[in-house]
């Protein structure tokens, strides 16, 4: 997983226009990084529908979560050297992206990275390593894990 690219996923409160990212999951050099993010004060839109799926209350956050500015700094520092960084909802995560703050990257469709022919098999595999390593759904460091470690194989056939 070394040689892949970045590849980013985040749980965000709900999935409207003025959510934000709750948690964010980036594998980089065969490292897997993991943020709980504290909403900011003028964060407020928050959906049931979505915390059923992530699993996580708002209560969790504001209690367990790092200040957004952190994160931002984290990740900036994590990310110094990179242009693109791949995910399969590039659409989401730029706005949770710039939620945190100005990134100067680009973040691309994983069908970019694998072909857009390989890309209808995607979520097939996908299952299959969230199974096989027993991984779990909508937490991000597992989703961003699992889009790896299925580009990986996909790329190695």
């Amino acid at each position: 997983m070394a040689e892949l690219p970045p590849i980013l996923d985040f749980e965000a409160s709900s999935l409207s226009d003025t959510s934000y990212p709750i948690t964010a999951g980036l594998v980089l050099s065969g490292h897997v990084y993991y943020w709980i993010i504290k909403p900011e004060p003028e964060w407020i839109d928050w959906s049931l529908q979505s915390q059923a799926i992530h699993g996580l209350k708002r209560s969790y956050i504001e209690e367990y979560g790092v200040p957004a500015h952190q994160v931002y700094a984290e990740m900036i520092d994590k990310l110094v050297g990179y242009q693109v960084i791949y995910s399969d909802a590039p659409e989401w995560e730029s706005l949770w992206l710039r939620r945190l703050g100005v990134f100067n990257l680009r973040i691309a469709d994983i069908g970019e990275l694998i072909g857009n022919k390989q890309r209808e098999g995607f979520s097939g595999e996908l299952a299959k390593i969230f199974a096989s390593h027993k991984l779990t759904q909508h937490r991000a460091d597992h989703d961003a894990l699992a889009i790896a470690l299925t580009v990986q194989k996909i790329m190695a056939k």
